[in-house]
């Protein structure tokens, strides 16, 4: 008699516990927390970037590639190493919106979320482990991509790659909010 009651509680138990894990609140992250602690290390290090333009620099194709600030500037703004600690990590991050793919509606459904307005349109984009592919918007408007907003949804280490720019990291969005401060 008590055997059938032990298993129902049981049950029960087990389905609020797990209702309560997929209900867990979002981890607000900042743009250096998806960057390995050696480049955020490499990053932090790097010289002034000069504003010389009589001057090359490391962002031009004859620029000398065998000078270390270049080629310490070349592995950051190419870096795809991620945390692997967020893999499958509900998160809430601020960002600007790269628009992808639209609905019929012109809505935009799929985005690349970077950390600064104009990323990605102008070069370099961000290095792969600061952007992230945003999958499952609804009801963003295209004329609202000038504003930064919220994105909170499971953070994983998988990658996509488009013509605009390379992601180290994906999210399928569970909300996207406008920014507020």
């Amino acid at each position: 008699m008590f055997k059938p009651l032990s298993i129902a509680f049981s049950m029960v138990l087990a389905a609020c516990i797990s209702v309560a894990a997929s209900a867990q609140e979002p981890k607000t992250i900042e743009w250096t927390d998806l960057m390995p602690e050696e480049d955020l290390k490499m990053l932090q290090s790097m010289p002034e970037v000069q504003h010389d333009y009589s001057q090359p620099s490391p962002f031009d194709d004859n620029y000398n590639a065998d000078d270390p600030a270049a080629q310490a500037w070349q592995q950051i703004l190419t870096s795809a190493r991620v945390r692997e600690e967020f893999n499958n990590t509900k998160v809430r991050i601020p960002g600007f919106i790269v628009p992808l793919e639209f609905d019929a509606q012109q809505n935009v459904t799929s985005f690349f979320l970077v950390p600064y307005f104009g990323a990605c349109i102008h070069v370099p984009p961000p290095p792969p482990n600061q952007i992230i592919y945003v999958s499952g918007a609804s009801n963003l408007r295209a004329d609202m991509i000038y504003s930064p907003f919220w994105i909170t949804g499971t953070l994983t280490t998988d990658t996509m790659t488009h013509d605009l720019a390379h992601a180290a990291y994906t999210i399928k969005a569970d909300s996207v909010t406008e920014y507020t401060w």
